[in-house]
């Protein structure tokens, strides 16, 4: 694989799962919005309030856009592909309390983020 297939590869998985999780953080927020009592009880609490299921959509539409930011600037910024990398994987972690973009969008930011750390140096020109 080119250096150009990996970069491409670690820029599209990890844009795909930052649009996921956007989406996935969306839904439960439109959600909680209109119709709470669809979503099962929360973990630790006596029913579904609204202002926690607004909690946890506000952390995934955070951890969202900071995975899209990674994705971008690993494509406008591939000399700190690093940084990218663990800035990508590590925050499609906590994406899982939202469900993780549809589960996928946390799968395909953690293989992202992994690329990124993986792929070779381009050779100076």
């Amino acid at each position: 694989m080119s250096v150009n297939e990996r970069e491409g590869r670690a820029f599209i998985l990890s844009l795909t799962a930052g649009i996921l999780i956007l989406a996935n953080a969306t839904a439960v927020a439109v959600v909680a919005t209109w119709s709470p009592e669809t979503f099962p009880t929360l973990p630790g609490s006596s029913g579904n309030e609204v202002s926690t299921l607004y909690s946890v959509a506000v952390v995934g539409l955070t951890c969202g856009a900071l995975v899209v930011l990674g994705a971008m600037l690993l494509r406008s910024s591939p000399a700190h592909k690093r940084a990218w990398g663990v800035m990508i994987a590590v925050l499609s972690v906590p994406s899982v309390v939202t469900g993780g973009g549809f589960i996928i969008g946390f799968i395909l930011g953690i293989a992202g983020g992994v690329f990124a750390l993986s792929r070779k140096p381009r050779p100076d020109r």
